[in-house]
Parts: C-alpha cells; structure tokens; sequence
C-alpha cells in the first residue's frame, strides 16, 4: 500500500490540534478539502480514524495507533529533506574519495584543507587504498570518485585527465654517474629493480617498454607501496621505479632521483567516476579544485 505523505501530514494536523478548523487553517485549504484528504486516507486504510462530534474530534483505537507511526514518518522525511537541503547548498553532507595512498599523503592534503575551508559543514571520508580496490569501489558507488592513473580497460567508469606525471628512477649514488639527472631505460636492466606490484599498472607499462627496446628487467623486489620501495632502495637493494607524485616533497637521504628516458615513461593521472552517475555538488567543488591546483611534483 502507498499512502501520500500529504495525507499522513493532514491526520497529524488534526489529531495533534483536535479541530478541523486549526488544521485547515495551518494547511492553508479549506476544511472541506482536508475532510476530503482524510476521508481518502481512511478509505485507503479500510477504518476510520476520528470520531467526529459537533463539539469535538478525537482519534478512534485505529488512529491512535497510527499516530505515533506518522509521527516518526514525517519526522523521518523532514530529516532527510534538510540533509538533501543541506548537502545541495554545501552546508552539509558528506564527499567520498578515493586514491593510491601516495596521493592521499603528498598531493590531497593542502587541496583537502582548501576545500574545508571553504565548505566546512560538508564531511570528507578518504579512502587512500590501491587503484585497483579505488576502481571497485568507484563501480560499487561507495565513492563520490576516485583519483589515480587511467585505467586499461573499464567501460563502466569514465577517466577525467588533470595531469601528466613522470615515471622515476629513484637509486642509491654508487649507481649512477655522476652528475646524472636521467637514466635511459636501457639501463634499467642491468641494475636490480625494486617495482610496486601490478595492480596500478605501472609494472605493465615500464615491462613493456623495455620489452620494446629488447630489455628484459631484473626485479628484485615487487612491493605493494611506493614508498617502501624508496625505503629499500635506501638500504642499496636496487633501482625503485615510482610515479612523480609518490615523490616526497622533501629531500630523499642516501638516494637520487632520475628521470627515465630513451624512451620517457610517462602516464596520466586523473578523476574516475562512474558512467552516467550524476556527482554531487560537494564532489563537483572538490573536482574544480583538482582541476585548478593539481601539478605534477617538481
């Protein structure tokens, strides 16, 4: 059964007022319109809900127990329009994200505290996780969107490009030439390589690449987290090859840092969603920001 709610809105005015007069009055419609909505009301329940008297109108065994039910039906749909209302005007609500957790650490944060500043009712959940579980989770709508590289086959989502970063060679000194700002890919597979794993697709492409140039890759160590790979890079284990933005904005101790090149690997990164879904103005704010500020590390 579906009842209108203006129907249930009409009981509760005259059962919590006790008139017909005060309820018509508050609804603005006359009284002869607001005995017709409750007629229809009860004719839909299948029992009355009022006895009505010259002197007074009260509620039958049947409305009674109606009452508290539309109460919390009305109190329950007031509480969701002011959320709606609040989250379309950015006063509330919540902005769900999801992206590598190098990007959570090293690009979100200046970008999440513009945004709350600006939006300070409007609550953020990030979800700093590896690309493939983002993408998922972006198909199984638990985020308003995701952040990363663009993925290789996803008909379901859409890819937004913001920018282009650079794929590094991050080595201990003793394996690099002196003075070196680069290193050709060829290179790369005489020296051990310390790689993060498949699931965000840059092991893919860098293996491809020296495929292409005849170059087969020694790796070391297949790790989940760029920065665990700079970590064991630091301790001499190998090459870490990680994306520009996993690149600490600080100096790495015991380390360089190299671009790859001959050929340069370069990939997008950028704003998943899913197709056809309609972001919320929360999550469409926090994307103009991305688009306006975010730039590749230096």
């Amino acid at each position: 059964m579906s009842v209108n709610l203006k129907l249930l809105n009409a009981f509760l005015l005259v059962a919590e007022h006790g008139s017909f007069r005060r309820a018509a009055e508050l609804a603005r419609r006359s009284q002869s319109a607001l005995s017709l909505q409750l007629r229809e009301l009860e004719g839909q329940l299948g029992a009355s809900l009022f006895h009505r008297t010259t002197r007074k109108v009260s509620l039958t065994r049947e409305g009674e127990a109606l009452l508290p039910h539309a109460r919390r039906a009305m109190a329950e749909m007031e509480a969701g329009l002011r959320r709606v209302r609040a989250a379309s005007s950015m006063q509330g609500g919540k902005l769900a994200l999801g992206c590598p957790p190098h990007v959570g650490e090293y690009v979100l944060p200046p970008l999440l505290a513009e945004f709350s500043a600006a939006h300070p009712g409007v609550a953020l959940r990030i979800h700093d996780m590896l690309q493939a579980e983002v993408l998922e989770a972006v198909r199984r709508q638990e985020l308003d969107f995701g952040i990363g590289p663009r993925p290789a086959s996803a008909p379901s989502l859409t890819f937004t490009p913001l920018l282009e970063e650079a794929i590094l060679a991050v080595a201990p000194p003793r394996l690099v030439p002196r003075g070196a700002t680069s290193m050709p890919l060829a290179a790369l597979g005489a020296m051990p390589v310390i790689i993060t794993s498949g699931t965000n697709s840059l092991r893919e492409m860098l293996e491809e690449a020296a495929a292409s140039i005849g170059v087969t890759l020694q790796v070391r160590c297949e790790v989940q987290m760029p920065g665990t790979a700079m970590a064991l890079a630091a301790e001499g284990l190998g090459v870490a090859i990680i994306p520009e933005l996993a690149l600490p904005r600080r100096q790495l101790a015991r380390l360089k840092v190299l671009r790859i090149a001959d050929p340069p690997l370069l990939r997008e990164v950028g704003i998943v969603q899913l197709r056809g879904a309609r972001p919320s103005p929360a999550a469409l704010a926090m994307q103009g920001l991305l688009r306006g500020k975010l730039r590749p590390a230096p």
